[in-house]
C-alpha cells in the first residue's frame, strides 16, 4: 500500500520524538504502510471495526476514570482501572487532536491478560486504523483487545 502524505509526515513523528520518548513503532521494522495494512486484515477477519474497538475501549477507559486509579470491575469479567499523568499529547498523525495522558489498563478475570492502553492508542485506532508497531509500549494486538473486548457494550 502506498503512503499517503499525512502518513509520510506522521512516520517520522512515530520514531523517538517530542511526541513519545519511546515513540510508537517499537521494534517493528515494517513501514506505517505495511503496519496499517496488517492490523487492517486482522480487523477484517475478526469482523468488526476500528470504530467499534476505539469505542469500547473509550467507554471502559471512562467506567475506570470515576474512580481514581482503583480497579472497576466491568460485566462479568473485565477489570478496569485509569492512572492519570500531568499534560497532554497530541497526535502523531497532525490532525491537530491533543488527548490527556491517561493510562487505562484492562484484566481479563477469567485469563489475568492484561491489555495496557491510552487515550492517544483510542484515537489513533478509531482515526488512523493504527495500534502501534510491534513491542511498542502501548501497542494494542487487535486480535487480543477484540477477543478481551467480546460482549462489551459499545
Amino acid at each position: 500500500m502506498k503512503k499517503t502524505p499525512a502518513q509520510q509526515g506522521a512516520q517520522d513523528n512515530l520514531d523517538r520524538s517530542a511526541f513519545s520518548a519511546d515513540g510508537f513503532l517499537g521494534t517493528d521494522p515494517r513501514d506505517l504502510s505495511a503496519i496499517l495494512s496488517a492490523d487492517q486484515e486482522t480487523v477484517d477477519r475478526l469482523g468488526t471495526t476500528h470504530a467499534d474497538l476505539a469505542r469500547k475501549l473509550r467507554r471502559l477507559a471512562r467506567l475506570g476514570a470515576v474512580e481514581f486509579g482503583r480497579p472497576v470491575a466491568v460485566g462479568d469479567h473485565i477489570e478496569v482501572s485509569v492512572e492519570e499523568h500531568r499534560g497532554t499529547i497530541p497526535c502523531p498523525f497532525r490532525d491537530a487532536h491533543r488527548v490527556m495522558k491517561r493510562i487505562s489498563t484492562l484484566t481479563d478475570t477469567r485469563t489475568g491478560e492484561t491489555l495496557r492502553f491510552t487515550e492517544l492508542n483510542v484515537h489513533m485506532i478509531e482515526a488512523h486504523g493504527f495500534y502501534e508497531g510491534k513491542d511498542a509500549p502501548f501497542r494494542v494486538e487487535p486480535a487480543a483487545a477484540a477477543k478481551m473486548l467480546e460482549g462489551v457494550e459499545r
